[in-house]
């Protein structure tokens, strides 16, 4: 008996359910996969200091792809995040040219954030609008700011040490920097929220069944509206780090971010039908991410099949995400089955 149920549990077919159902088995797969393929095609993959720029490239699409999985698991959507980012960066970076110290410009950014996300929080739930509508008019609204404040001149001469450090130009501890810190702290804070708090749980709750959520006494209101505010934190943080990075702050800063973002979180097993997704998914589905474009790079293609590389990346985990749900249905009917006929 002993040796069937040993057989049974490494079946091909366990394993391979195993995988679909657990979307961070299946995204952890899939960076393994790259992985490998850049160290047999590209040996220069794993010279010099590559990985660790390749994630220090891939911190500002991994906080967005945090803040944007806590909205699909309350069962909204984010277009806003690039567009909101790029507005917080060019306040962090006025804030130092006129002089103010890093902490204001940090203050100033995540205010930016906090009234984007406050903003798609009431045209979702108080003027009705459908979060795509609602988040994309918020994506116009900030690239208008930006655009009209900078008069289409990218903002320079901001500049310190202190911000170089910020955006992980000058390295804090040999090749650890002070975004991989704070991207790090972030994931940890935030998945503590979603698994350990009630807030958390009303987020999967209301993602889930709003009306049901809603006729257990959460306010579902207030509810996603703090799950635009987590986002819109997010996009705050890490406009700080990516002007710190660019040296300057462009008008279309934040363009193409917004659909790296959602896609890092959908990769990472964040469903689009809410209540679903995880932290740690976000991160991997971000390194995932930023593993291809480095891939496409340094194999000298051309940077203009990096969105179609993103686009085909993006579809492939939509629709494993459709598979997994279907086979976790298939998984959750055979135990009720299997437990039903014991019971029996």
């Amino acid at each position: 008996m002993s040796e069937r149920t040993t057989r049974r549990s490494i079946h091909p077919r366990a394993v391979l359910d195993k995988i679909l159902v657990d979307p961070i088995l299946g995204v952890a797969v899939l960076l393994i996969v790259f992985a490998i393929f850049a160290a047999i095609a590209l040996p220069v993959f794993y010279a010099g200091n590559n990985l660790f720029n390749l994630l220090g490239s891939s911190i500002t699409v991994m906080i967005l792809a945090i803040g944007v999985t806590v909205v699909l698991i309350s069962g909204g959507i984010d277009l806003s995040v690039g567009a909101v980012m790029a507005l917080a960066a060019g306040a962090a970076a006025s804030a130092m040219r006129l002089g103010a110290p890093v902490f204001l410009a940090f203050i100033a950014a995540i205010v930016v954030g906090i009234a984007a996300g406050l903003l798609n929080g009431f045209l979702v739930t108080r003027v009705g609008l459908p979060d795509f509508i609602a988040t994309l008019s918020t994506l116009g609204f900030a690239s208008g700011v930006l655009y009209i404040w900078t008069q289409g001149v990218p903002i320079i001469g901001y500049m310190t040490p202190e911000f170089r450090l910020v955006g992980g130009l000058q390295p804090l501890l040999g090749p650890i920097t002070l975004p991989m810190i704070i991207a790090a702290v972030l994931a940890l804070i935030i998945g503590w929220l979603l698994r350990s708090t009630p807030l958390g749980t009303r987020f999967f709750a209301v993602g889930s069944n709003a009306v049901a959520a809603r006729q257990s006494g959460i306010p579902v209101r207030w509810v996603k509206t703090q799950a635009y505010i987590v986002s819109g934190t997010c996009a705050g943080i890490a406009g700080i780090i990516l002007a710190g990075r660019n040296n300057n702050v462009p008008a279309d800063l934040g363009t193409g971010y917004e659909i790296q973002a959602i896609s890092a979180a959908i990769i990472g097993g964040a469903s689009l039908m809410g209540g679903r997704g995880r932290v740690l998914g976000a991160v991997l589905g971000a390194l995932t991410l930023a593993l291809a474009i480095n891939i496409i790079n340094l194999a000298g293609v051309p940077s203009s099949f990096q969105k179609i590389v993103i686009g085909v990346i993006l579809l492939v985990a939509v629709g494993a995400n459709f598979i997994s749900d279907q086979v976790r249905a298939g998984v959750l009917r055979r135990r009720t089955a299997h437990l039903a006929s014991r019971a029996a």
